[in-house]
């Protein structure tokens, strides 16, 4: 096996790193159909609220997504990534979320919208994966550790 100099550990790291907020952004906008940009093919995830169901493969995760309430609204707020790298192919890490949700029905004011009352925290746990199109989630899970 090839050993990784530091630059290619780092350059994993940050690719890695980038995904988790790249997820919150596609997911926090409904742009759904680009996760196929950040999930490998085979990927599975579970949802933090339901983690025992396993969806798998991208096209399935797309789906869930677009079968959401459109007037669902949701701000993640992404913290404490760390990526460590396996091998020139692979890379876990896990991310701290704090999730506030509203509902579109609720008047925007210029202070934004109010969210709902109950707010989620939690965490990601990943595995990655390096493909043809760079490196990709081959697995997200996530699990809720408090709420308000």
């Amino acid at each position: 096996m090839t050993q990784l100099n530091e630059t290619e550990i780092r350059n994993a790291e940050l690719a890695c790193s980038a995904l988790a907020i790249e997820y919150a952004e596609i997911v926090d906008n409904q742009d759904y159909v680009r996760l196929r940009a950040i999930f490998a093919e085979d990927a599975v995830f579970a949802r933090p609220t339901n983690p025992q169901e396993n969806i798998r493969g991208v096209e399935d995760i797309v789906t869930m997504f677009t079968s959401r309430p459109r007037n669902w609204l949701t701000h993640h707020i992404i913290s404490n990534i760390r990526v460590r790298v396996e091998n020139a192919d692979t890379a876990v890490g896990t991310c701290r979320v704090l999730l506030f949700t509203s509902d579109a029905a609720e008047p925007e004011t210029p202070e934004g919208r109010k969210p709902s009352p109950k707010q989620l925290m939690g965490i990601y746990h990943r595995r990655y994966v390096r493909t043809k199109s760079g490196w990709r989630f081959a697995e997200r899970r996530g699990g809720v550790s408090l709420h308000t």
